[in-house]
């Protein structure tokens, strides 16, 4: 918008009369165009989030549109000093009722668990980001249980230190599916990221704070995992 009114003072001060009504009407048009498309994007986002739709057109388009005013609904944030995790939160949820808006079951084979380092027992001795058969299931944090659930349905479980780890373990997996567990910024970035990979985001509890001896509601990672998973 703002390069839109850029133009309009710059032919505004250099052109004719009929360019900058010729200009001006081209603006107009794209203005409406552009309220029209965000318009269109938040009815079906609303329609998706509330009704769960599976019209494949309509998540296409509420999809792209989220996409789109996710950046802006950030920076207006930033702006007015609001909890940009609210919107991220909204984002993840209406991430999940895409996801599950499409139907779609996959096979154990091909669904990632990525989990986050900081699940981790603090004071624990062994290292398993790189070795989840390294954990002992002591009971100090969720991630024994989570590996337990895992097992059982024959999912692969990947524990990451942080964005740049994730990436790589996507990229070498190439999975149809993530199952993620993370805070709440790390989870709409890796989704934005992750593109065309559909992505179950599952906010974890910080008890402690960020990044440390975090959390996670095993019960709804077990159902929701049970979700989508192909019997």
């Amino acid at each position: 918008m703002f390069f839109m009114l850029l133009a309009f003072v710059l032919i505004y001060r250099y052109f004719t009369i009929h360019t900058y009504n010729f200009v001006l009407l081209i603006l107009i048009v794209l203005t409406i165009l552009i309220l029209l498309f965000y318009m269109i994007s938040i009815l079906s986002i609303y329609y998706i989030y509330k009704y769960n739709g599976r019209n494949k057109i309509i998540r296409n388009f509420a999809g792209t549109g989220m996409r789109a005013l996710l950046p802006f609904s950030i920076f207006l944030a930033d702006i007015f000093k609001t909890k940009k995790d609210l919107l991220r939160k909204f984002y993840i949820d209406f991430n999940n009722a895409m996801v599950n808006a499409s139907g779609r079951r996959y096979l154990p084979k091909n669904v990632l668990i990525l989990l986050p380092h900081c699940l981790q027992y603090s004071e624990c001795g062994y290292k398993i980001t790189n070795n989840t058969e390294n954990c002992r299931r002591c009971g100090r944090c969720s991630i024994g249980k989570i590996l337990k659930i895992a097992e059982e349905r024959e999912v692969e479980v990947c524990i990451v230190t942080g964005g740049t780890a994730a990436r790589n373990i996507v990229k070498r997996i190439n999975p149809e599916l993530i199952f993620a567990v993370a805070c709440e910024r790390d989870l709409t970035s890796g989704i934005v990221e992750v593109g065309k990979i559909p992505v179950i985001g599952l906010i974890n509890d910080r008890p402690n704070g960020p990044c440390y001896n975090t959390t996670v509601d095993v019960e709804s990672l077990k159902q929701r995992l049970d979700e989508i998973l192909e019997v």
